[in-house]
C-alpha cells in the first residue's frame, strides 16, 4: 500500500505519505511522492520545518475531529513522544485515511475524560465581585465615620462609581449586594466546573 495525500489549504501538515509500514508528514508542500520522498530521505531537516517517520506500531492515541475534517497523531519517534494534527480536504479523505491508520496500527475505539476551560471565565469574574464588593464596603465605612475617600490614581472613574454606589446604599445593603453578586458567579463557576469534564472518542 503506498498511498499520498496532498493538502496545500493545510493548516500545518501539507503532504501524507502511507505506506504498509510507515507514515511520513511534512509541513512542505512538494507536490509528488518523488520529491517528498528525497527531501525526508535527504534528513536535512531545517529548523522550522515540521517532518516526521513513524510507524503504526509508534501511535499511542488518535484524537478525531470530525467536524474539523482532522485528527492529531501521538506517537513516539526516536524515543521522543511526539504529536502532529493532520487535517485533510474532504470528510471521505478524513475518513478514508483515519480507518487506514487505525485498522494498520490495531487500534480500538475509546472514550476519556477531557477538561475544558470554560470554568476560568466566570471564576475570575467571581474574584472581580469579590474584590470589588470589599472595595466597595471598606468605602461606604470611610464614607460613614466621616473620612474622605480618595479617588486618585489610574483607576479614579472606577474609584468614583464605586464611592458614588457606596454612598447611595450604605455599607450594609453595599456588602449584602456585592455579595448576592459574588455569589451568583462562584454558582456559575461552579456549574460550568461540574460540565467542563466531557467525553472525547480515541483510538488507542
Amino acid at each position: 500500500m503506498q498511498q499520498f495525500i496532498i493538502n496545500p489549504k493545510a493548516t500545518y501538515i501539507k503532504n501524507i505519505a502511507l505506506t504498509d509500514a510507515t507514515i511520513r508528514v511534512s509541513d512542505e508542500d512538494y507536490k509528488t511522492i518523488e520529491a517528498f520522498t528525497t527531501e525526508l530521505d535527504s534528513d536535512k531537516k531545517g529548523l522550522l520545518n515540521t517532518q516526521h517517520t513513524f510507524s503504526y506500531t509508534d501511535i499511542l492515541k488518535i484524537v478525531p475531529f470530525a467536524a474539523e475534517q482532522g485528527f492529531q497523531v501521538f506517537f513516539t519517534e526516536k524515543g521522543k513522544k511526539e504529536k502532529v494534527y493532520l487535517d485533510f480536504a474532504t470528510q471521505e479523505e478524513y475518513q478514508s485515511t483515519l480507518d487506514t491508520i487505525v485498522s494498520s496500527a490495531s487500534l480500538t475505539k475509546n472514550t476519556e475524560q477531557k477538561k475544558t476551560k470554560a470554568w476560568i471565565k466566570p471564576s475570575m469574574y467571581s474574584l472581580i465581585a469579590a474584590i470589588l464588593t470589599f472595595a466597595g464596603y471598606s468605602s461606604a465605612l470611610k464614607l460613614e465615620a466621616g473620612e474622605n475617600v480618595s479617588v486618585s490614581g489610574s483607576r479614579r472613574g472606577l474609584k468614583k462609581i464605586l464611592i458614588s454606589i457606596s454612598e447611595t446604599l450604605g455599607s450594609t445593603n453595599t456588602l449584602i449586594l456585592g455579595t448576592l453578586i459574588t455569589v451568583v458567579f462562584i454558582f456559575f463557576a461552579i456549574k460550568s466546573y461540574k460540565k467542563s469534564t466531557l467525553e472525547q472518542e480515541i483510538y488507542s
